[in-house]
């Protein structure tokens, strides 16, 4: 019981990754077909994030842009992720999207608050998160199957044996 718990749990946990990653991706070649409108950039910035063992620097850009009479807000500058911990290459990117900056914001035509600035590259990342998930769910699915024909096997059995007993 406690197996097959475990293993619906990682099926489900690989689903959700998959997922994730798919999304990601498919928003990332999407978004080049999408919808422009000009957007604002009202604030950039380099955050430096500290863990146990290294210093990371993520770019924070937040930009503004207005569709159909709605304003929307967002900090999405691609799908593929801009997060490479390098200080010299988050700072190359806050500079081009310096506060002041006009850019052209792609949105989602579906629901506009889902927009990013630069198009198409999902980002290794992205690949990554998907296909573990799918091979988390895959082996978890497996097992799951060979746990279900086992038990069927062996209550076979055990009514065989008791017909013939």
């Amino acid at each position: 019981m406690m197996k097959g718990l475990m293993m619906g749990l990682m099926l489900l946990f690989g689903a959700m990754l998959a997922y994730g990653g798919g999304r990601l991706l498919y928003r990332a070649h999407a978004s080049e077909q999408w919808p422009t409108t000009e957007g604002t950039v009202v604030s950039s910035s380099v955050q430096t994030m500290h863990d146990r063992r290294n210093t990371r620097f993520h770019p924070e850009v937040r930009y503004e842009y207005s569709v159909g009479g709605s304003h929307y807000t967002s900090d999405t500058v691609s799908f593929g992720g801009n997060d490479t911990g390098a200080l010299p290459d988050a700072q190359r990117l806050t500079r081009r999207y310096a506060s002041g900056t006009k850019m052209a914001v792609h949105y989602a035509p579906d629901d506009p608050a889902i927009a990013c600035v630069e198009c198409g590259g999902a980002g290794v990342s992205s690949y990554v998160v998907m296909f573990g998930g799918l091979a988390v769910a895959g082996i978890a699915g497996t097992s799951m199957v060979d746990m279900v024909s086992s038990d069927v096997r062996e209550r076979r059995r055990n009514k065989g044996k008791r017909l013939v007993g």
